[in-house]
């Protein structure tokens, strides 16, 4: 760890100096990398501050508080630096989970980047909490269209009355509507 300490309005004792190391080793247990945290330490009548920018892991973070210890200062600045990097690398839990479900590898996703519609591993069975058979109407493009104008759902999937494929009309932002097109996979 990497340690630039800078004092204003007051010549800091070792033992604070110390104290301040001690403090700040915690946080070397919650990242992985080289941390790099500029300490300043400000006294202005009965204020005792501390500030702390920690720099580590493509991470900066930054903390202050003022009391009347100095020692309670740095107690606090430490505890406010610990609380944002665990937060910090509960989110990155939760992103890096949420891409490694989304994006398992796929032999056969259609093209669609991200989605994955092959087969579970077995390690991970696939499970639904409801099915819903539901028919599939042939229907002209037109009539999806007023079809889907006149219901409060996002899309309508329908078979296509003039050439018999599997179609899906999809509400997009600002009122326009896409018109998706399913085909058989070509193989060859």
């Amino acid at each position: 760890m990497q340690y630039t300490v800078t004092f204003r309005r007051m010549e800091p004792s070792e033992h604070l100096k110390e104290f301040g190391r001690e403090k700040m080793a915690r946080l070397e247990k919650y990242l992985d990398s080289v941390i790099d945290v500029d300490l300043t330490f400000t006294v202005e009548k009965f204020r005792h501050r501390v500030e702390a920018v920690v720099t580590a892991d493509g991470l900066k973070i930054k903390a202050e508080e003022q009391t009347e210890d100095m020692y309670s200062a740095l107690d606090l600045v430490v505890d406010k630096l610990e609380k944002q990097i665990k937060r910090h690398r509960e989110k990155l839990k939760l992103h890096n989970k949420g891409q490694n479900l989304a994006k398992r590898p796929s032999s056969n996703n259609g093209g669609h980047e991200g989605y994955d519609d092959s087969e579970p591993p077995e390690d991970e069975p696939f499970v639904t909490d409801r099915v819903r058979d539901l028919p599939l109407a042939p229907l002209s493009l037109e009539e999806a269209a007023a079809k889907l104008a006149l219901s409060n759902a996002p899309f309508v999937v329908f078979l296509d009355q003039d050439n018999g494929g599997v179609r899906l009309l999809h509400k997009m932002s600002a009122g326009s509507t896409e018109l998706v097109r399913y085909h058989p996979e070509n193989n060859s």
